[in-house]
């Protein structure tokens, strides 16, 4: 989940047993998602609505995605996610790292703004905000342009 570089379980040139350890990775992060989501059944809601129709398109990330994903890999933030699903069958549950570390909503939320667009999490308070500020100048490229959004271009 939080290296972009390795094999992806779902490419299709994977081994069974990186098929096999994405599965166990997304069971684990639905175990511990799950609870908190909201899910409205159509029936309940308006009997009116086309049936909805979801397609995913997979695109790779950016460069400056890619430097600020794997920033954020290599934070605390990454550690404390790694004990927190690491632990989470105990009986304990890891109170000291929930204290200590960011909610895995928090980390989620991060990913999702950075995969919609750098912009989003890259504020002025943001620990490399200055580095990708000065290597963007250097480039002449704002950080507005789609190019920073992959998923955007691929729209």
């Amino acid at each position: 989940m939080l290296c972009p570089t390795r094999k992806k379980s779902r490419d299709a040139k994977s081994s069974s047993k990186e098929q096999e350890a994405g599965a166990l990775a997304m069971e684990a992060l639905h175990r511990q998602v799950l609870p908190f989501l909201l899910r409205r059944l159509k029936e309940d809601v308006l009997q009116d609505l086309p049936p909805k129709i979801i397609q995913d398109y997979y695109c790779e990330l950016s460069p400056l995605q890619v430097q600020l994903y794997e920033d954020f890999a290599k934070s605390q933030v990454k550690k404390g996610l790694e004990e927190t699903v690491s632990h989470i069958d105990e009986e304990n549950k890891n109170e000291k790292a929930s204290k200590d570390n960011p909610h895995v909503f928090q980390a989620l939320q991060y990913l999702r703004k950075l995969c919609n667009h750098p912009l989003l999490v890259l504020t002025a308070n943001h620990p490399e905000y200055t580095k990708v500020m000065d290597q963007l100048h250097q480039q002449h490229v704002s950080i507005r342009d789609i190019q920073h959004a992959a998923k955007l271009v691929a729209l």
